[in-house]
């Protein structure tokens, strides 16, 4: 893991993933509270190397889940940090019977006035077995002004490989800009529940948006969320 500051408190790291054959990657966020303390959002497996730089930084104290996908590297990372508090999703639980989950995050909140955080409701995804909701929720760290996301948009681009950059292009219809894909738009049929959950992220005055899979949008992430969900509610 190449743990790169993002901007003041606020680290990304980022590991290999292939899904449905699209190498999409997948992406850490680290933001260290005010105490000291840091948040891990959607971790990944990380060695002895990566734990000695977390380690430099702050200490561990939140583990999260951000939403039903990504809670693969969750166990192997509690079991280097046994001390932090484990977040998870709705729904979570029961899909991850074996996954000790400490607290379900509420629908809206913050860490230390800091992390501010809401559910991002009704939003589903076309997977092999069929249309899965996401339940994702979303974060935005105020003193940096940035949206942390997770799978409710993606930004492929010309950092991504040749076969990634024609997978957005032709199937996930997103290439170059911050937006869900056809399968998202596809999917989810509730609608106003996403439409409810895009103007509570727009109260939120953020300019970065980190998202789990693609490239960071370091500035003009607002205009690009408000563009892409336009067309995902048309």
């Amino acid at each position: 893991m190449a743990l790169t500051k993002t901007a003041l408190n606020l680290w990304t790291a980022t590991q290999p993933l292939r899904f449905l054959g699209i190498n999409i990657g997948s992406r850490m966020s680290v933001v260290r509270l005010p105490s000291g303390a840091l948040v891990l959002i959607s971790p990944i497996e990380l060695n002895a190397q990566d734990c000695q730089m977390l380690n430099s930084l702050g200490s561990v104290g939140h583990i999260i889940a951000p939403n039903l996908f990504h809670h693969f590297s969750i166990e192997s990372t509690q079991k280097l940090y046994p001390n932090a508090q484990t977040w998870g999703v709705a729904g979570l639980t029961e899909k991850r019977r074996d996954l000790l989950i400490d607290q379900q995050l509420p629908s809206s909140g913050s860490f230390e006035d800091t992390l501010e955080y809401c559910s991002f409701n009704g939003f589903k995804t076309l997977m092999p077995n069929g249309i899965k909701p996401a339940n994702e929720t979303v974060f935005y760290h105020r003193p940096t002004r940035t949206l942390i996301l997770t799978d409710v948009a993606y930004n492929f681009d010309k950092n991504n490989t040749l076969g990634t950059r024609f997978a957005a292009k032709v199937l996930l219809g997103s290439y170059e800009t911050l937006m869900p894909s056809r399968f998202e738009k596809l999917a989810t049929r509730d609608k106003a529940q996403v439409k409810d959950s895009v103007a509570q992220v727009l109260t939120w005055d953020f300019d970065r948006v980190i998202p789990g899979h693609g490239s960071i949008v370091e500035t003009g992430g607002k205009e690009q969320f408000e563009t892409g969900y336009r067309w995902f509610l048309a």
